[in-house]
C-alpha cells in the first residue's frame, strides 16, 4: 500500500477513536451509548500503534455503536451509527434510526432527511460530525413525533414509479481470512440470491466476498454471514448510492486456485473486467 493512502487510513481511523472518546463523555448515562463490537477499538488502536504498514484489510470491522437519544414525556430512540474506514474524509457515516414512536411514513422522511444532511451540509467538511448530526436528530424527531403521519403521504396520484436508473443500490466488500467450510460456502450462495444480490464469493484463503444490491438487503447479508463462525473477517468498504449494478449474478469464482490460494493475475483482471480495478488497492495494497 502507498504510504500517502495508509496515513489517510490512519488519520480516518485517529479521527474516529477520538471522536468516540468525545461522544463516550457527553452519552455517559449507563446505555446511552452502546458499541456493538467493543474489540474493534484494540483493533483500532493497535493499527495505529504499528510501524508496519499493515493494510486496513485486516482490520477486523468498523467502528458500530447505539446512541439512545432522549425525548419528551420518558421517550427515547435509539440511532444506530456505522463508520466506514476511510470517515470522515472520503466516505460518510451510515446513521439509522429505527423506532416505534415514528412509524413507517416519519421513519421514511427521517431516512431522507438524513442523507440529503449528510450530502448538502457535510459535503465540504472533512471533519467528524456524528455529534453534529446527533443534535440535529434530536430535535428533527422532536419534530416529526408533533406532525401527523398523514403530512408525509404522498396521494397516489402524485407518486412516480421507481425506474433502475432511479433507485440507489449498495455495494459491500468483505475479506475473510479464509473460506474453506463447504456448508459456509453454500451458505453464502443462498444468502445472496434470497436477497436478491449479485456479486461474487472467492473461496480459499483469503478468502473474497462482494455483494451490491437494495441497502436493507446488503446489511442483512452482512449481519447473517457476521453471526457464522469465522477465523477473521471484516468489512474492507461500502460503496453506496450506486445507480447500477456491475455484476449479474451472484457466484462462486475459484481463479484457478492451486491449494486454495488464488490466482491474483486473475483476479485482478476480473477485478477490472468488471469496472472494479481500484479495489486491488483496497484489498491487498496493491498500486
Amino acid at each position: 500500500m502507498a504510504q500517502e493512502e495508509l496515513l489517510t487510513y490512519r488519520r480516518c481511523i485517529g479521527q474516529q477513536l477520538e471522536e468516540l472518546d468525545l461522544l463516550s463523555s457527553i452519552y455517559c448515562a449507563p446505555g446511552e451509548l452502546q458499541m456493538l463490537d467493543a474489540g474493534v477499538v484494540a483493533d483500532f488502536n493497535e493499527f495505529l500503534q504499528e510501524d508496519k504498514d499493515r493494510p486496513p484489510a485486516d482490520l477486523r470491522s468498523h467502528l458500530e455503536y447505539l446512541v439512545k437519544l432522549s425525548l419528551p414525556a420518558k421517550q427515547s430512540v435509539e440511532v444506530r451509527v456505522e463508520l466506514p474506514h476511510l470517515y470522515p474524509l472520503l466516505e460518510q457515516a451510515r446513521v439509522s434510526v429505527h423506532s416505534p414512536l415514528l412509524g413507517k411514513s416519519r421513519e421514511q422522511r427521517l431516512k431522507t432527511d438524513i442523507e440529503q444532511y449528510q450530502s448538502e451540509e457535510r459535503v465540504e467538511d472533512a471533519e467528524p460530525y456524528i455529534f453534529q448530526l446527533l443534535s440535529w436528530l434530536q430535535d428533527q424527531i422532536e419534530d416529526l413525533i408533533k406532525r401527523p403521519a398523514e403530512e408525509f403521504v404522498e396521494p397516489p396520484e402524485a407518486q412516480e414509479p421507481l425506474t433502475p436508473a432511479a433507485v440507489h443500490l449498495e455495494r459491500l466488500w468483505i475479506y475473510s481470512h479464509h473460506i474453506k467450510s463447504t456448508a459456509k460456502r453454500q451458505e453464502l450462495v443462498r444468502q445472496a440470491r434470497q436477497l436478491e444480490l449479485t456479486g461474487f464469493s472467492r473461496p480459499g484463503k483469503p478468502g473474497i466476498i462482494c455483494v451490491e444490491g437494495e441497502p436493507e438487503n446488503v446489511q442483512e447479508f452482512w449481519r447473517s454471514i457476521k453471526a457464522l463462525r469465522w477465523q477473521k473477517i471484516s468489512m474492507v468498504r461500502t460503496e453506496s448510492r450506486q445507480r447500477k449494478r456491475v455484476f449479474q449474478d451472484f457466484s462462486e469464482q475459484l481463479f484457478n486456485a492451486e491449494e486454495g490460494v488464488m490466482n491474483m493475475g486473475q483476479f485482478i483482471r476480473f477485478l477490472e473486467e468488471h469496472g472494479v480495478g481500484y479495489m486491488k488497492s483496497e484489498l491487498f495494497g496493491l498500486a
